[in-house]
């Protein structure tokens, strides 16, 4: 194994911890796999090591990830908000992982800014993040799993890593690369993987469960979309797809449906670039995908109030879906280097 972190960090982070009675670990909104793998992982790795910790995120995670061991400690901030804000501001310590914007975390943003004492720590692979006390930021990793693999085999070797913790890595690593089939798939990131395999992860059985477990509803809604919702535009190498609120409810949308789908044009021989708009009660949720040197992270939050990575990024439009589309497809035909 690779050792990608400062030992100084490392040492620095074992210190914060030494010196907090409670540790709340947080995670994004709309939580991935990556979100919970892992969260859970570094939760259950240091209440291994006799810390109070307990793991929030914002709303409620697929269903699909619950097979995951100890998911049924995530606690869902949205729907104990009292008791899971009480902990959050008063905590000695503030682990953000899998995200650098406090903004993503809706109405938990408040717990975290509540607390004005307690140093916040960042583990995290995504783009420009913010300055906090401790960061381990690298976007050279293809998830934070994978960084939260390397920082406990850096803290307390490879031992360290329980045949629970690794189901919960694993799977955070294999949602954020399409079952390792794209983003920074280094030689490090195989090891990891092997590492985790000797642990006890099974990936046939933990990849049906991701990829090859979903309802009829859901099979169906994907045809729908890419039948009569796509819009291709090979002159601009573009593709995108919308949802409505009033479809979501036809399909009888659950959360993570939507899951991979925005990925699916970029399979088409004319197109490099994929944008998904699906329609809340708040805004408009756009996802961004591309293929090659088109950087989405920028596109994203230079129009669309949001980032990510360079070939992965989401944003937001407030206002109708019309609109939305109506701007993306404007401003497409003015960046888009095909163009």
């Amino acid at each position: 194994m690779k050792n990608t972190f400062d030992p100084a960090k490392i040492i620095q982070l074992q210190a914060f911890c030494a010196e907090a009675n409670t540790i709340a670990v947080v995670s994004h909104t709309n939580p991935d796999g990556d979100a919970i793998g892992s969260g859970l992982a570094l939760s259950a790795f240091l209440r291994g090591l006799g810390y109070d910790v307990r793991f929030f995120v914002p709303n409620r995670f697929p269903k699909f990830l619950a097979f995951i061991p100890g998911s049924e400690r995530v606690e869902i901030y949205a729907e104990a908000c009292e008791s899971a804000r009480a902990y959050i501001a008063d905590a000695d310590l503030i682990v953000c992982s899998d995200f650098n914007q406090v903004g993503r975390l809706d109405k938990m943003t408040d717990a975290i800014e509540a607390n004005v004492i307690a140093p916040r720590v960042l583990i995290d692979h995504h783009m420009n993040p913010p300055e906090y006390e401790l960061s381990f930021s690298d976007t050279g990793y293809s998830s934070t799993a994978h960084m939260v693999y390397d920082l406990i085999c850096a803290w307390s070797g490879p031992e360290a890593v329980t045949s629970e913790m690794a189901v919960a890595l694993y799977v955070g690593i294999v949602t954020d690369t399409g079952n390792l089939s794209y983003g920074n798939l280094t030689p490090d990131l195989y090891r990891a993987v092997a590492g985790l395999v000797e642990k006890g992860v099974r990936p046939v059985e933990i990849s049906k469960a991701i990829f090859n477990t979903q309802s009829e509803s859901r099979l169906r809604m994907v045809g729908y979309l890419l039948s009569e919702k796509m819009k291709v535009d090979c002159g601009l190498r573009t593709a995108y797809i919308t949802l409505t609120r009033a479809e979501k409810t036809r399909f009888n949308h659950q959360i993570g449906d939507t899951e991979g789908i925005v990925n699916m044009p970029l399979t088409i021989e004319c197109v490099d670039f994929s944008a998904m708009f699906i329609e809340t009660l708040d805004c408009i949720k756009i996802s961004f995908r591309s293929q090659g040197d088109f950087d989405v992270n920028l596109f994203a939050r230079e129009y669309f109030n949001g980032g990510g990575h360079k070939n992965a990024a989401g944003g937001r439009y407030y206002g109708p879906m019309g609109e939305a589309v109506a701007r993306f497809e404007e401003i497409v035909k003015t960046v888009h280097p095909e163009y």
